[in-house]
Formats: C-alpha cells, structure tokens, sequence
C-alpha cells in the first residue's frame, strides 16, 4: 500500500484534533454520507458508528469550514444584505450612473448617457445565477421590504439577468460587489425580456428610457415600478 504524506496548515497556533470523520457512499447514480464521532483507542484514532450526513448537518458543517477558511477576516460592507454560503444579495442605492444601449428605438443604434437609476438589490449564486429587482426609497432594504420589478431591458420576469456573452466575475464574495456592479452596468442593454410589464409608463419601456437618456428626470421617477408581490425575504427563500 503507498503511503501519502501531508500536512495541514490551520493558520494559527491552537492545536487540532481529529473530532469527525465522513464516510461518502457512490454508485448506481446516487450518493449516501454519514458523519461519525472519533475516539481515541489504543493503536490511534477509531471510527465509531455513524449517523447519516442530513443536509442540516452539512450545512452546518460548511458554516465551521468556511469560518476556519477565513485569513485576517473584515468589515462587511453595509451594502451587503444577505451571505449565506455561496449566495450574496447586496444592495445598489439610488444613484446617477452611466448606462448604455444598443436598441434603434432609443433613436441611435448605439447610446449611453448618465442617468438616475432606482435602489438596486442584486443576488448572486455560486450556480452562477445572477438576479436583479428594484426597491422604492433610498433606505437599505430590510427582510420585509417590497421588491419590484427592475426596469431595465436583458432581465427576465423573476429577476434573473440575461448575460449573453457579458464577462461575468469570478466568486460570490462581499469584495466582488463592485466586479458584479460593473458588469451589469457596463454592458449593453438591447431588449425587454419576459412576458410581463417592465414598467408602468405611457409609452412603456423605451418611452421611458429615452426619456431618461434625454434629461427628463432629475431623479428616477419611482412610481413606474411594478410590484413583484414579494418581499426581500421571500424572494431569497425561493433561491437558496
């Protein structure tokens, strides 16, 4: 039997012991895990009987992992509004920001102005899902705060952004809030996605957006927004 030498480095002084061992069964397409205890026996570490690995565990389990993968940890920036795992929310306030479209019925066949834009919530998971939804007010958004729709053209009825050939950034971490910012920002937008409303304006979407490009507003007129009929809460409930 060849014999593997490793070592571990655990980025601090404090001893560690051998606590835990996972056991993963395969075959016929299917997987079975059961987590046991380790005790200490005479000829070294025992295996003893084990229990199955249920999710509860497991996530558990990746919550000590990840908080023992952490270097030098860091403030977390009052922009972020949920982390769990591989999925980040984050929060984009009211702001003037350059957009830019591809779209003849915005009267050119390319154009981008600076602009108001509307409260943003953004998600992103390590599945590579990618959400955006709108909220009413400047406040950061709480559990219960409504979502509305986004108003902007590439994003489909539940939220979820259509990224074509956009280059996306790698990772769900707080630090990549601005990468993920500026992709969507800086990408062309072309087209209404979905089947639903975009936004409640006489005209509709491109009225609106040409309206805005030309200067109408002086800040994003938050009443076309339309109501997802759920709140922050529930609407991340339903993407973990």
């Amino acid at each position: 039997m060849t014999r593997t030498k490793f070592t571990i480095d655990e980025g601090h002084t404090a001893a560690l012991s051998l606590t835990r061992a996972i056991l993963v069964y395969q075959g016929g397409g299917s997987s079975f895990a059961t987590v046991h205890n380790v005790a200490r026996g005479d000829t070294g570490p025992m295996i003893l009987a084990g229990k199955p690995l249920t999710p509860a565990v497991a996530t558990r389990l990746a919550r000590e992992l990840a908080k023992g993968a952490t270097r030098g940890g860091g403030f977390m920036p009052q922009t972020v509004l949920y982390l769990d795992g591989d999925v980040l929310a984050w929060w984009a306030p009211p702001c003037r920001r350059h957009v830019a479209f591809r779209a003849k019925q915005l009267g050119a066949d390319e154009r981008g102005e600076v602009v108001p834009h509307p409260g943003l919530v953004f998600c992103v998971t390590g599945r590579r899902a990618w959400y955006v939804w709108a909220v009413a007010g400047a406040e950061r958004p709480a559990p219960d705060t409504p979502l509305y729709r986004s108003p902007y053209f590439n994003v489909w009825d539940d939220g979820a952004i259509c990224t074509g050939n956009v280059s996306l950034p790698q990772g769900t971490t707080a630090e990549k809030i601005e990468a993920w910012n500026a992709s969507f920002f800086g990408s062309f937008f072309t087209h209404p996605n979905g089947n639903g409303v975009l936004v409640s304006y006489r005209g509709g979407p491109y009225k609106l957006w040409r309206d805005l490009l030309d200067g109408r507003f002086a800040e994003f007129p938050q009443r076309v927004l339309k109501p997802m009929g759920r709140t922050l809460a529930q609407t991340l409930s339903q993407i973990k």
